[in-house]
């Protein structure tokens, strides 16, 4: 299988919640499955869009949370699917997160 990823992968279970910027639904419980340098893959219960922009919240303290120094990130939706066997969440979500310098322009703004 020919591996496409630009960054490695880390592996994670932290809790975290979903916003939606482009309405008023949300937070959504959530979980983040693996983490990379430019993205996330979460598992939720909900089905996203792709294109949407998202908040995700972490707990502070939390792993992620620590690495980016912020208990937030920004970004988009690359894609969601339905998971198979639903150990957890019923649909997998890959997020690409906005960099650093776009996230504070972001809420500089808001």
């Amino acid at each position: 299988m020919l591996n496409k990823r630009k960054s490695p992968r880390k592996a994670s279970l932290e809790q975290c919640s979903v916003e939606l910027y482009a309405s008023a639904r949300g937070p959504y419980p959530s979980r983040v499955v693996n983490y990379s340098d430019r993205g996330l893959m979460i598992e939720m219960d909900h089905p996203l869009t792709a294109g949407e922009p998202v908040k995700i919240l972490f707990r502070p303290g939390a792993e992620n949370a620590q690495r980016l120094g912020e208990s937030y990130c920004v970004g988009m939706v690359r894609w969601c699917a339905p998971q198979e066997g639903l150990f957890s969440g019923r649909y997998g979500v890959g997020l690409e997160m906005a960099q650093a310098s776009a996230r504070r322009k972001t809420f500089r703004a808001a």
